[in-house]
Parts: C-alpha cells; structure tokens; sequence
C-alpha cells in the first residue's frame, strides 16, 4: 500500500471520528477533508471543485427546489390531511396509513418534508383518538426514509451512488432499479411496526407542550390573556350536520365565543352564524377552569388551550397575529368595527395595544391612533395571506410554514411538474439532472415559486457535504485506499462466499450511517463496494444497490437522520426508544438485502 492510500485513509478515519464525535457541523468536516485532499497533493486543483459539478449535486439542487414547491403549495399536506377521512377513529387504520403513506411518498418527494407534514396530522389524529402519538411518530419517521428506497430521486445519497457507478462502470441505475427491493423492505417494516414495534414504544396520554421560538413575543401574555381566551376543538363524531351554540349554554359558564374556524380556511363571528360543524375550532373567551369545565361536560369537544403562534406543531388550526397602525395611515381615526378587518382579509380583531398597555374591553368602538397595535385572530391558511398593505403594518406574524390560499390553487400544477420530471427520466429519454433542473425552472416560470424561493429552497449544507466528500471518494480509487479496504473485507469475508462479504459492506454501510449523513457515508463506501465486487470478479451493480438501502436505516439514532431527529421531542422518546425499536427494523433490512440482491442482481 502507497504512502497516499495510508494518508487517504487517515484522512477519512479522522473524517469518522469528528462525524461521530458531532462537535462540528457535516458541511465544515467536509470542507476540512477536502482542502487536506488538496493540500497534500492527492487531489489536483484541476478536480477540486469537480463534486460540485457532479450530476448528484445537480440532481439533488433541482429536486430540493421541486421539494418546496410541492410544499409551499400543500400537495403534502392535501394527501396526509386527506387520511383523516379514511381512518375514521380506528386506531389500525391510523397506524397503518400514517406510516405506509409517508413511506409511498418519500420515494419521490423529500423525505424530511413527508415526515414534517405529517407530525401535525399525527397529534391531531391522537388527541382525537386519545392515543399514544408515540407508538405512531417514530415508526412514520423509520418509514419515510425506508420509502427513499423506491425510486433513483427518493434521497441524495441514491443520486450519489448512482453518479459514482456510472463514473466507474459507464452505467447508471435505472429509475426503477431498486423498486421492487425498497417495496419488499416498506412491506416487511410495516409488518414489523404492526405486530411488535408498536409495542417495544413507549405510550404516553398525551403530547408533551409544544416547542416554542423565544425570539418572538408571545401575544397571549403581551397582551395580558393568558386568562381570557382558549380554543376548543369539536370532535369528528358529531352525527348532526349543524348543531345550534346555544345548545350547549355556553352563558352558565361564564363563556363568551369570539370566532370559529372552519376548514382551517373560514372564520366565521358567532352572532352572524349560531351554529357549529364537525372539526371547528371555536375561540372562547373566560376563565380557563371554566372552558375546561365546558369541554369535560360534553364528550365531543376537546380543550385545546391558548391559541398560541409560536406553536411548531400546533394542533389549533387558527394563529394569532400583531400589525401597528403606520403614521400617515388611512385609517387613524377610524373606529375598529368600522376597519371592516374580518370581511377584508378573513383576521378578527382581539384587543388593542397603547401606551404601554393591553386593551382587551370595547375594542369594536375604540379609534385607532398612530402606533397603536393591533391583535388579530384568523385561520392559519388565511394568516398567509393577510397584507392589509398601507393601512397597517404587520408586525408580528408567525412565520411556521403553512400554506396559503393563492400557493394552493398552484398544487395541480407542481404535482404536474414532479410527474414530468419523473416520466422522461423513468423512460431513459433524459438524465434526470437535466429533467431536476428543468422542473425547478418550471416551478418558477408558472410562479409556484419565486426566483428568490429557488435559492430559499436549495439547502447549501447538504450540497456543500456533498460536493467537497465526492474527491475522497476519487481519492480513495485513485490511490488504491478503496482496492485495500475491498481486499481487507474479502480476505476476512471471501473464504465464505460473495453474500459474505455483501453481508459485511451492509453491515459497515448500516453502523456507519447511525451518526454520519447518510450522503458522506455513500460516497465513501460506494468505492470500497465497487472495488471489493471487482476483486472477486462480480458485478458491482448488486453490491452498490446494496450500498444505497442499507444508507437508509438510520433508526438506531435520533441524529442520523433529520427525519428521525424532527419526531424526538414531539414523540418524547429517549435514545433508548430509538434503538430498542430501531434494531428490529436494521436485521429486516439486513435480512432482506441478503436475500434478494443476490436474486435480483446475480453475482
């Protein structure tokens, strides 16, 4: 072995630890590794920067911008909300389809956007329920990126693979290469999760308090109602299509309803409309033992709490929002009632700000005043679109991704853009770097996004991890690193076959991948599996797809995977929920790996 081979993998041992020792971000690591790479002469400074010309790191951009545009306009979202209706209260139901769903999506959509959107269906689902949202979060987080295996887009690290193997061999994957193998391993988590790793989770009543962003005021307490105003839900189970408010007698507790949201989208004042609908959210003012009272007192309501906007999940579908009355408004000297606020923009205020003090009592006949602010209470879907321009000024909105009523009329047409970047590039009549980057200059021309919102959408983290490790990957082939590591595995794995030493790199890849992005682990294993299947004179196309599905589970860790990492708090799980429950997922994959590469590639 040369001097350069031992300092290349030095190099990539040193990489391992800081990885794992997670003091320092990916993205700077991999810068490190690359100007050592360059510095020591290994890699010329001609290919320097040829990673991030690469076809994966192309791929990967233009599927990052169509990622959001599919978001931004809520076709996530419109299929997870759409589950609501199919579970129907039935607790198999609501296991399987929020864990198969987010698995069949992943194959061709972001997998962290999949999980994200289905976070807060999933609390919703559970409060609903009263059932634990731990025995779901976890196992929709492990399928999401199992589902990454069902097609060539599903994550960054297949995009990876599939460059390197086309650079070494001539010949990429196809779009639909691994398929069958991803669907077999998709079929037998869910099997999994359903008869026993439901039950290796913990089961908590209820949700832990939602996360909130301390940089932004907190509007209920600023404006003095931490006692005045709470939101109650009503159930899905009320058989009437209407039912009258006053049925429920809202005066003899002292209650008063301010607005009810409806379909996330409505707001609707009480004294225009006295009637409530499945799946409202009404907003009450009172005391907070007396709406809890009222809630207990009728099965099919559910207290909710405050209606906070810094909520990350909130289970409310309304928010909260401040603007301040701007000198030389319009409307200064204007009575609040007369603003015509709730017919404008679909916002109902709530009480007024001056002086240094809250005003929260006849608020409809006070006059604005310059500086004066103003808190108004609205559906989330609608609060994305309040800009009441020159009149007010809005000065604090929350800013969670939602998805608003122009974004949303544009979904047809970005699930039409994600269906013709992946059609030519399933056929073989166009690189999908060509179609990725295509659909995203699509996605800007029909005004889904905004060209400011291409570069918002383009996580330059991953593709800097990417694009400065791709040399280490060429490194390690250049300087025969990779011909030494494939040796070492097969002189300890050879004497007993080919699956052996496939059953070894499975193993490496799925150890490795716990505490690495899964991205930096392909690019360097991919070499060492191409070089380890030309020792023992196999085809390497069978040992990369291996390399591709077993980069896939991380679910032994809350920080493998940002997918995992995003359901830790809202699931409350313990480091140790995450490997009792992962471990079983690990031996399926490794299980069914072993047992169909070697049928559906021949060595």
């Amino acid at each position: 072995m040369t001097f350069q081979a031992v300092f290349v993998i030095g190099v990539l041992v040193c990489a391992f630890i800081l990885f794992i020792a997670g003091r320092m971000r990916p993205d700077v690591i991999a810068a490190l590794v690359l100007v050592t790479l360059v510095l020591s002469g290994i890699v010329p400074p001609s290919e320097v920067f040829s990673g991030f010309s690469s076809f994966a790191v192309i791929t990967i951009a233009g599927l990052m911008v169509i990622g959001s545009g599919l978001e931004q306009t809520g076709v996530v979202k419109w299929v997870a909300m759409r589950l609501e209706g199919l579970i129907n209260r039935r607790y198999n139901r609501l296991l399987l389809l929020n864990t198969g769903i987010p698995g069949l999506l992943s194959g061709f959509i972001n997998i962290v956007a999949a999980a994200s959107f289905f976070i807060p269906v999933i609390l919703r689902l559970c409060k609903q329920m009263k059932v634990a949202q731990s025995k779901i979060l976890l196992p929709m987080a492990c399928t999401a990126l199992i589902g990454a295996n069902l097609s060539l887009i599903g994550a960054s690290h297949n995009l990876i693979v599939n460059s390197l193997l086309k650079e070494a061999t001539g010949e990429g994957f196809a779009f639909f290469e691994f398929t069958l193998l991803g669907a077999a391993i998709l079929a037998a988590g869910l099997i999994y999760i359903f008869f026993l790793g439901q039950h290796l989770l913990p089961g908590k009543k209820e949700a832990p308090a939602p996360e909130e962003v301390t940089i932004t005021p907190n509007l209920i307490e600023t404006y003095g109602l931490q006692d005045r105003l709470f939101e109650i839900w009503v159930s899905e189970d009320i058989q009437e299509e209407d039912i009258d408010l006053d049925t429920f007698d809202l005066q003899s507790f002292g209650l008063i309803p301010i607005a009810i949201v409806r379909r996330s989208e409505q707001l609707i004042i009480p004294g225009a409309v006295q009637s409530i609908e499945q799946g409202d959210m009404i907003l009450l003012q009172g005391q907070e033992q007396a709406v809890k009272a009222f809630a207990e007192e009728h099965p099919l309501l559910t207290f909710v709490g405050h209606p906070k906007s810094q909520e990350k999940y909130p289970i409310s579908t309304g928010e909260l929002a401040e603007a301040v009355i701007p000198p030389r408004s319009p409307i200064i000297g204007q009575a609040v009632g007369d603003l015509d606020i709730l017919k404008k923009s679909g916002m109902t205020p709530i009480a007024y700000y001056r002086e240094d003090q809250p005003h929260r009592t006849d608020l409809l006949r006070v006059k604005v005043r310059e500086g004066d602010g103003l808190l108004v209470y609205g559906p989330r879907e609608k609060m994305r679109d309040f800009n009441p321009e020159k009149e007010l000024l809005i000065y604090y909105k929350p800013g969670d991704p939602s998805v608003s009523q122009k974004k949303k009329r544009l979904a047809p047409l970005a699930a039409l853009i994600l269906l013709l970047v992946i059609a030519p590039a399933a056929v073989g009549i166009l690189p999908i770097a060509v179609t990725a980057v295509a659909g995203a200059l699509l996605m800007v021309l029909t005004g889904v996004l905004s060209p400011q919102g291409v570069y918002d959408a383009i996580d330059g983290r991953t593709l800097v991890l990417v694009g400065a490790m791709y040399p280490l990957g060429q490194a390690l082939n250049t300087t025969g690193a990779a011909d030494f590591i494939g040796g070492a595995l097969i002189a300890a794995l050879g004497g007993f076959g080919s699956i052996a030493v496939l059953a070894g790199l499975v193993l490496l890849c799925m150890v490795l991948t716990q505490p690495i992005h899964n991205a930096a682990v392909a690019i360097i294993m991919t070499p060492i599996a191409i070089n380890a299947a030309n020792l023992l004179g196999v085809s390497p196309r069978g040992f990369c797809v291996a390399v591709v599905v077993a980069c896939s589970t991380a679910f032994l860790m809350p920080y493998g995977h940002p997918a995992t990492y995003l359901v830790q708090e809202p699931g409350g799980y313990t480091e140790g929920n995450y490997l009792k429950f992962g471990i079983g997922l690990n031996l399926i994959a490794f299980a069914v790996i072993l047992l169909l590469v070697p049928l559906l590639w021949p060595f």
